[in-house]
């Protein structure tokens, strides 16, 4: 049986993991206002996607910067497009340009787009409350391969309102060059070219113009985002500024812009495993900005600082621009501050460890799925001593007990006296007062590592095992959360806690159903995981309840440790 301290811990540990999960939950995206106001006032609507906006007409969020100023007549209006497209890649990836705009997908080459999972759960509250119709499917699998676009644009640019479209003209395709001329005379290049590996491009963003034109210049990108939570795999804004990761994950509540601080390290759109992201070279003085586009898509917008374009004085910015998994390795190769795209959390280093360790299973095994369950097995063999260390503290102190109680009794009114006798009483009799739970700290690391290196290991999309079609989604049958409870109750049955208050016993009642939801929602990876490290914990308890020996009063034999 286990001391106090260590079940007040550990029930102190689930219900934290609860609330972070509870917290994380998912969100459905409000409705936005259709139209919106220009900036003279007037109301207008944006345009439908693909198409050039209306001859003079600036399409643009409410509070983004004020359109930009020219010394000179404006240029005439921009002719409409046609849609047309070109196409640079690399063994890696592929980006489509069309005339209609800036860069209209990131495909990732080789990879399959997203399998969606949808839990009976879902589809059965569908059916009796919501109207669905149809039989149930488990998955569904989308044709073609991952882009990290669906109707946004990625690399475009422009000068004050944060406006996207227009009628870019291709004049290359290797480099991939694309030109546009604003109606204000403002004109735009950008190229795209391959850099020294797969996975980097080198691109160039300059701005000229034949007349003076005064405004904020501004590179970005911009997309239709859901609302997101931490187990979420669709694509969402991402940022580094100024050493730090930032992400929009609630599009649909960002009504005014939001500024980040500078430097600017980088910024692109990323899933949970996949990224396209431009760092730029020099960022001098940029800032970077959460804004709205129009009433679907928001989007991450690079500043510059305020200057003029004209005749001899145009502006040119450098990115490098990562487009890949956000797996560790890859991105400190690519250098830019790109590998900060992974957070591994307050334990990062163990995590990293982990993730090499899986790795390495998984050279010999060649399975995802037995891989996590040897990991599971190894840390489980590996931590084995600190958690018998801590059965054996705990009925140390259990032992005590009797001892406690009288002394507890006998110093009522003296709170120093009773410390001083109680630590008096523990090192008379060998016991280590925080012996039953600091061994359960020294594995708190490694519990909340395997969580974060699971959750955002890129080699888990897409990766089946039997029944299971990816597990970086969560089980649609809902198999691992149910038996998840009930090797949590098990366990509870075989790990009996006399004397432990009411208030105790209810929460420890309500942890196979709080840890059983969360397994039910997390990504079918993690709850393998833990339906293997469950059953582990039951076996342990097994074996160390026929091996350690029961409790003896003080005075007798000593307990082995």
């Amino acid at each position: 049986m286990k001391d106090n301290n260590e079940r007040r811990l550990l029930m102190a540990v689930a219900v934290s993991l609860a609330i972070v999960w509870l917290w994380s939950a998912v969100f459905g995206p409000k409705p936005t206002p259709e139209e919106q106001l220009a900036a003279d006032g007037t109301t207008i609507t944006a345009p439908a996607e693909g198409t050039a906006p209306a001859a003079g007409a600036t399409v643009a969020a409410e509070g983004t910067p004020p359109a930009p100023t020219a010394s000179a007549s404006p240029a005439a209006a921009e002719a409409p497009c046609t849609g047309a497209t070109a196409s640079i890649k690399s063994e890696t990836a592929e980006f489509t340009v069309s005339d209609c705009g800036a860069v209209r997908s990131v495909r990732l080459l080789g990879v399959p787009a997203a399998v969606s999972a949808h839990p009976w759960w879902s589809w059965g509250y569908g059916r009796i409350f919501g109207g669905q119709s149809g039989s149930w499917s488990p998955y569904t699998e989308d044709e073609g391969e991952l882009d990290l676009l669906t109707k946004g644009e990625f690399l475009t640019a422009g000068q004050g309102a944060f406006a996207t479209g227009g009628t870019w003209t291709i004049t290359s395709t290797d480099p991939l060059v694309q030109q546009r001329t604003t109606s204000e005379g403002l004109r735009i290049i950008r190229t795209i070219q391959k850099g020294d590996s797969a996975d980097l491009w080198n691109v160039t963003v300059r701005f000229e113009a034949d007349h003076t034109i005064n405004g904020q210049l501004w590179i970005g990108v911009a997309d239709e985002f859901t609302d997101g939570s931490r187990s979420s795999s669709n694509p969402g804004l991402v940022g580094v500024v100024d050493g730090s990761l930032s992400s929009l994950t609630s599009p649909s509540s960002l009504k005014e812009p939001k500024d980040l601080s500078s430097p600017v390290d980088w910024f692109g759109v990323a899933d949970r495993f996949y990224m396209a992201s431009a760092a730029p070279v020099d960022p001098g003085g940029a800032k970077l900005q959460w804004a709205r586009v129009d009433d679907k898509r928001v989007g991450a917008f690079m500043t510059l600082p305020a200057t003029s374009v004209g005749p001899g004085a145009s502006v040119e910015k450098a990115f490098v621009v990562y487009a890949g998994q956000r797996e560790m390795h890859r991105l400190e190769a690519a250098g830019h501050s790109f590998d900060k795209a992974v957070s591994l959390g307050w334990f990062g280093l163990f995590a990293k460890f982990l993730l090499v360790t899986l790795h390495l299973i998984h050279d010999r095994v060649g399975n995802w799925g037995f891989s996590i369950l040897a990991l599971t097995l190894l840390v489980r063999l590996v931590t084995y001593p600190l958690t018998r260390s801590a059965v054996v503290s705990g009925r140390k102190m259990q032992s005590l007990q009797p001892e406690l109680k009288k002394l507890q009794e006998q110093y009522a009114e003296d709170k120093e006296a009773l410390n001083r006798e109680t630590m008096a009483l523990w090192s008379k009799n060998g016991v280590n007062p925080v012996g039953g739970c600091l061994p359960m700290l020294i594995q708190m690391p490694v519990f909340f590592a395997l969580y974060q290196a699971l959750a955002y290991e890129p080699s888990l999309f897409h990766a089946d095992f039997f029944y299971l079609k990816d597990l970086s989604a969560q089980d649609p049958f809902g198999i691992l959360g149910l038996f998840v409870m009930g090797g949590m109750y098990v366990q509870q049955l075989v790990s009996p806690a006399p004397g432990m208050d009411p208030t105790q016993a209810q929460m420890m009642r309500l942890m196979p159903l709080i840890f059983g939801l969360m397994m039910f929602s997390a990504p079918a990876g993690l709850s393998l995981y833990y339906s293997l490290n469950t059953v582990l914990a039951i076996v342990q308890q097994w074996y160390n309840s026929r091996t350690i020996p029961p409790v003896v009063p003080p005075g007798a034999a000593n307990v082995p440790a």
